[in-house]
């Protein structure tokens, strides 16, 4: 079974055995940490550590301000990962393409430096996950085919590739704000991530569910860095050769 799986139904499992406990109104990100840590050990039978320096924006940091950081690691002999997790709630306030994006860029960076799994996960209930994946912040805004590009792909059996270095119009002003800081560091041309792994299937829409994506970094894929990039490049008497500040 794939891990993805396992932690889409180990943590969608949790929150609906708490739910039945009357402990919905707890519910948040953090409130995820106990399962997603339980079955991230179950899987990999290694340490797991929460808030961990990310390997690659984190190294070489420092000064003030708080370095950035991974919701997730499972470290085998430190410092080498196995495995990496973004989580994310999503409550009825929804989420930002940015807030999303910008885990899935940090994700990719860990899958392709360190060649470990890397996850994203997201929980909330049924009714406002399927209302988020049907708003214009997921779909984003329609080609003149009338096709969407949306942030991560729901269902079939095939990967999904986002476009970082040709993003839609729609998406310039987000990716450009997420990667204007990073001048100096290399990007992949694409955010490849597999189909969506949920669970549970099919619950009422007043229960919870966690959608789990594994984020990928194929080998041979194309990468760039934002300083040789048109949209990203920062302009001359704004460049700096200190290490940037990381978007909130």
């Amino acid at each position: 079974m794939h891990p993805a799986y396992i932690l889409a139904q180990a943590t969608g499992a949790w929150l609906q055995y708490e739910f039945a406990c009357g402990r919905s109104m707890l519910f948040n990100e953090r409130y995820m940490s106990v399962p997603i840590a339980n079955v991230l050990f179950a899987i990999y039978k290694q340490e797991v550590r929460s808030e961990y320096l990310h390997p690659v924006l984190g190294a070489g940091r420092s000064g003030p301000g708080r370095r950035p950081e991974v919701d997730f690691a499972v470290v085998g002999k430190y410092p080498k990962l196995s495995c990496a997790l973004e989580s994310k709630w999503l409550g009825s306030n929804g989420l930002t393409a940015e807030e999303i994006l910008w885990d899935l860029l940090r994700l990719e960076l860990i899958a392709h430096s360190e060649k470990v799994p890397a996850f994203f996960l997201l929980g909330g209930r049924r009714k406002h996950l399927e209302q988020f994946f049907q708003s214009r912040v997921f779909l984003g805004k329609p080609n003149n085919k009338g096709r969407y590009r949306r942030l991560l792909k729901l269902g079939g059996a095939t990967q999904s590739r986002l476009r970082v270095d040709s993003p839609t119009p729609d998406r310039k002003d987000v990716f450009s704000k997420l990667l204007k800081p990073y001048q100096n560091l290399s990007f992949s041309s694409f955010v490849t991530t597999s189909s969506s792994y949920v669970y549970p299937q099919h619950c009422p829409m007043f229960q919870y569910q966690v959608y789990v994506w594994h984020v990928l970094a194929p080998q041979g894929t194309p990468r760039f860095f934002p300083r040789d990039h048109k949209l990203y490049a920062l302009e001359p008497e704004h460049r700096v050769d200190s290490q940037p500040l990381i978007p909130e």
